[in-house]
């Protein structure tokens, strides 16, 4: 057994024989400054470059009162002090998902079906125990799942000839609609394509069931909304979730309304304290937002800003996807004379950008093409020239295929590359669909965390769950490895993007809390922040980077307070 006395590490024992001799002369303490609890005997990675590593901490009211040695930790034991033995451990920050989406529909998990026949599947397994004639949903499917890469409704319309089908993409920019469905959004030869949206087509104009970015909206509209005893279910078991993979911070980019009803949701389990995690919602970022939107937005900053729930950054969409060919990029798709799909004009967006950085609000642009990257830093830029303001730490999300050129202008702006460490993984889609459209060079720079390091950027890892899953240590790897989990390619794919176990740490950690305002209260280990840490199963800075598949949270503090507990523990 790997934690048994005769596996546990030689310091262990020593430091057991330290806390049994110190514990008689241990000076007295005011109650002020006596500890509720002490971790001891650990390995910690503290995140602070002015004090990298310590044995010991000591909790009192959900926050720091010491991070150090044994000794250091133990004067502030008193008669009731909870002593936890973390039998030398590792220990590490609680992570934040920077980029993290609440979803809130019951659906049937199509991830890694690989084909149409296993999508069918499913599908029927999924609706087997839903009322009979209800719609049919699905999400995860990805374009090499179909043959020649090319999503068609024929696939549903055999199984499902009078039951609405829809299904949304793992990226969430593509639905793929049975003909019921489409009959009931009455979506025809006829019907044009909306503004900053695409229907697929066949001959003559007929819809081929492929609904990309805003026209996925014409169907999806039609799916009924969930409860809100649903919303508020989903909301438990997602940020239990997200607690056991260790994360202590949730980053919600999904840009609700302050009316949703997700959003009241939170508000009141955050006024109740019986939030699971810390959490950040997003408002919508539009660049025609009115000055009394904008108002609105700053006010529900300044009223919810308390330790559980805040808001105070604005949400906006440039363009699409690399595998939708929406991805708005400075030269065409192989293959194609297709340069994606920019959402908005540049002036547009500059005069919106400058309104919300105006108000003090932080804005996060989701742009993944070469052309949307520039585009977002170009408003920024413009935003702090005419506003003359500094220190917004606006954002661009995702950030898939930057120019080379433009990677120096995130340090010079001050603009933080909100990046996903797990969308470097090498899979089917990847090598069939995406890396083909961009070809060589482009998919050379494509998720390349270690240049955006080199450039001196500030760069915050999430997973935009549930596109991918939120377990951080599956991130950590793809971001060391840039392999799949079964280890191919052998070597990596374009190894030189590759970066270290710690680099990617302080991305999931200290430079994620930063790119949430929250840097001073959690994301590191510092006496005076929150007591926000995670207690894992390995010493991931020690082990193969293959040994990451297999390390697990074993226990998840957030303010003090035990947020997971592994049976594996102690």
């Amino acid at each position: 057994m790997p934690n048994s006395p005769m596996h546990l590490p030689l310091q262990t024992f020593a430091v057991a024989a330290v806390l049994a001799a110190l514990a008689p002369s241990l000076p007295a303490q005011s109650a002020a400054s006596i500890a509720d609890a002490i971790y001891t005997n650990a390995r910690i990675w503290t995140g602070d470059a002015t004090q990298p590593s310590a044995q010991a901490i000591a909790i009192r009211e959900g926050k720091l009162v010491a991070v150090g040695t044994v000794a250091q930790a133990f004067t502030h034991r008193g008669p009731a002090t909870k002593v936890i033995d973390l039998q030398g451990r590792r220990v590490v920050p609680g992570f934040s998902d920077a980029h993290w989406h609440l979803s809130t529909t019951d659906q049937a998990d199509l991830t890694d079906a690989k084909s149409p026949a296993e999508i069918v599947r499913r599908l029927k397994a999924w609706a087997a125990k839903r009322p009979a004639g209800s719609w049919v949903v699905g999400r995860g499917w990805t374009p090499s799942d179909f043959p020649g890469n090319a999503p068609h409704r024929r696939f549903l319309d055999v199984a499902f000839p009078g039951q609405p089908v829809v299904l949304t993409d793992r990226d969430g920019h593509q639905s793929i609609a049975n003909g019921r469905a489409l009959a009931l959004a009455k979506v025809t030869a006829a019907t044009p394509d909306p503004v900053r949206g695409v229907i697929e087509r066949e001959a003559k104009g007929v819809p081929t069931g492929l609904l990309k970015e805003s026209a996925r909206q014409l169907v999806v509209r039609l799916v009924p909304e969930p409860t809100v005893d649903d919303i508020a279910r989903r909301i438990d078991e997602e940020t239990r979730k997200a607690a056991s993979f260790g994360i202590v911070l949730i980053q919600d980019a999904s840009g609700r309304a302050p009316e949703h009803a997700v959003l009241t949701i939170l508000r009141a389990a955050a006024a109740a304290d019986t939030l699971r995690v810390r959490y950040r919602a997003a408002f919508p970022f539009t660049p025609d937002a009115s000055v009394a939107t904008v108002r609105r937005y700053t006010m529900l900053r300044d009223s919810v800003n308390g330790p559980w729930l805040r808001f105070g950054i604005a949400k906006g969409m440039l363009d699409g996807t690399v595998d939708a060919k929406t991805a708005a990029m400075l030269e065409p798709y192989v293959g194609s004379d297709d340069t994606g799909l920019p959402f908005w004009p540049a002036a547009t967006l500059n005069k919106g950008v400058a309104r919300y950085d105006s108000a003090g609000i932080q804005v996060e642009l989701h742009a993944i093409g070469d052309r949307a990257v520039r585009t977002a830093l170009d408003a920024y830029a413009h935003a702090a020239k005419v506003n003359r303001t500094q220190g917004r730490r606006h954002r661009i999300e995702h950030i898939e295929v930057p120019a080379l050129s433009d990677l120096p202008r995130f340090k010079q702006l001050g603009v933080i590359a909100s990046t996903q460490a797990i969308f470097a993984t090498p899979d089917q889609t990847t090598i069939l669909n995406y890396a083909p459209l961009l070809g060589p060079e482009r998919s050379s720079r494509a998720n390349a965390f270690k240049k955006f390091d080199d450039a001196g950027a500030i760069q915050a890892f999430g997973s935009d769950y549930p596109v991918f899953p939120m377990d951080v240590l599956l991130g950590i790897y793809t971001a060391v490895t840039r392999q799949t989990p079964d280890g191919t390619p052998k070597g990596g794919w374009y190894p030189e993007n590759r970066i270290t176990v710690e680099a990617a740490l302080r991305h999931y950690t200290k430079d994620a809390a930063y790119a949430a305002f929250m840097d001073k209260e959690t994301g590191s280990l510092v006496v005076g922040k929150y007591a926000d840490f995670a207690v894992l199963s390995a010493d991931i800075l020690t082990i193969p980077p293959s040994a990451l598949l297999k390390t697990k949270v074993l226990l998840t503090i957030i303010g003090g307070r035990e947020a997971y507990r592994s049976t594996a523990f102690p």
